[in-house]
């Protein structure tokens, strides 16, 4: 039986939820038998999502597909990614790419050449790729930045990179099983702006083992003095396998804390000139700083290219081999499927048009246009979400004004767990039974 607790007494019990980036999520995706190209129904405007899964460590807190670095696999993987990119050449022909994301693992273990490699296969799959795409990025390790490369990336066309800074406290990095010290982030920060990258991106985390509130506000002091342009802060969110959701003694923030670590980010970043682009992001741009991200919760389909990669077109989600334990093997998988000549696409779910109108308005919520909802789904929001509607305004987490629903600040701080409360009860059927074996 689902929970029947109401949103103030969840706002009231500082419920956790961790981040809400897609919705189905991937708990409700089944095996899929004989998939085809010609099934998803993507937008004309398209993102491209490229997986790279190797990293030097595994953090302690990531459930992302990865394994360990290795030139000979890393090499063999780049030459199925490209093998599996002129597989979807008339779809990313056909359309107008938005946006390039290589993200992971970490991708800045890639060689110069292997990028340049992954890259033109981009670009001959699609020659105005380059142009028409605003955003190109890629993610990157604090200690894996160096000069000589990333100078080639900016050449290559990446103009946006995103560093995983998490802490600047040696104890709270060397806890999460990193190797990146204060001084080493601080350093690539530097150099990455010195190289001159249109876009440089650093996330920090919430609730990290160890930290404390003060630390994690010496953490956003710190990079409040360095001055990347754009800010994405998450809380941490226990996810069923990694290490330490294994560590029950992990000391670790209550929940209460990690949404007042929110606020300090929030009041800090916006005193120091920084927008809040959305509920966790600060960027100096107007246009939010992560376009991809932005254009996805719009409705933009989104091509997802290597091991473990989800694609998102407007009739289905599916994703390409995964395991979130045991990422060696679904890479094996999933080069096996490719240098095979067969499309990789091993599970995914198809979209009811209920659960449509719940991704649009999850994906839209914290500014949503109330006469755009009821023209596409030909119902009133206040009529198909009356008790949500009437609980958001009533908790002053959201307001209506110009004909759309908005979040307040307290909506925005608590905007993950509204979200969760627009679930489909098949879509929270299946989140609860995955949270119960944490």
């Amino acid at each position: 039986m689902l929970e029947t607790m109401g949103l103030s007494e969840k706002i009231r019990d500082f419920e956790f939820q961790p981040e809400v980036y897609t919705y189905p999520t991937t708990r409700c995706y089944k095996k899929l038998d004989g998939f085809s190209i010609a099934q998803p129904e993507f937008t004309e405007e398209i993102n491209v999502y490229v997986h790279i899964p190797f990293c030097r460590q595994i953090c302690t807190f990531c459930g992302y597909l990865k394994t360990l670095n290795s030139d000979k696999m890393r090499r063999d993987y780049v030459s199925a990614l490209i093998r599996e990119i002129e597989m979807y050449k008339e779809v990313l022909g056909a359309k107008r790419i938005i946006t390039v994301d290589i993200g992971g693992g970490t991708p800045s273990l890639l060689q110069s050449d292997e990028l340049g490699e992954v890259i033109d296969a981009l670009k001959a799959a699609n020659g105005n790729v380059l142009s028409t795409a605003k955003d190109v990025s890629i993610e990157a390790t604090p200690e894996s930045v160096e000069y000589e490369k990333f100078k080639e990336f900016r050449d290559l066309g990446i103009s946006r990179v995103s560093i995983g800074v998490e802490s600047f406290v040696d104890k709270e990095i060397s806890l999460s099983g990193r190797h990146n010290s204060g001084s080493v982030s601080a350093n690539a920060i530097k150099m990455l702006k010195e190289i001159g990258f249109g876009n440089v991106v650093c996330d920090l985390m919430a609730g990290v083992e160890g930290q404390t509130m003060e630390t994690f506000s010496d953490s956003v002091n710190t990079m409040l003095d360095l001055g990347p342009d754009t800010v994405e802060v998450y809380a941490l969110g226990i996810i069923p396998g990694t290490m330490i959701g294994k560590r029950s003694a992990a000391k670790l923030m209550s929940n209460k804390q990690k949404y007042e670590c929110y606020e300090i980010a929030r009041r800090k970043f916006i005193a120091a000139g920084y927008r809040q682009a959305c509920h966790n992001r600060y960027s100096r741009f107007g246009d939010g700083g992560y376009l991809q991200e932005d254009t996805v919760f719009r409705g933009a389909s989104l091509v997802g290219l290597g091991a473990g990669a989800r694609s998102y077109a407007q009739n289905m989600h599916y994703r390409n081999p995964f395991d979130g334990a045991d990422g060696k093997t679904a890479i094996y998988r999933y080069m096996d499927k490719i240098n095979s000549n067969s499309l990789a696409v091993e599970s995914g779910v198809f979209l009811s048009s209920e659960e449509r109108m719940r991704k649009y308005v999850i994906g839209n919520i914290e500014s949503l246009d109330l006469h755009g909802f009821s023209s596409l789904y030909g119902i009133g929001f206040e009529t198909a979400f009356g008790e949500l509607y009437d609980e958001l305004i009533s908790t002053g987490c959201a307001e209506e004004k110009g004909g759309r629903l908005k979040l307040t600040p307290k909506g925005l701080l608590f905007r993950d767990l509204i979200a969760r409360q627009f679930f489909s009860e098949d879509v929270e059927a299946a989140e609860s039974a995955y949270r119960t074996t944490m």
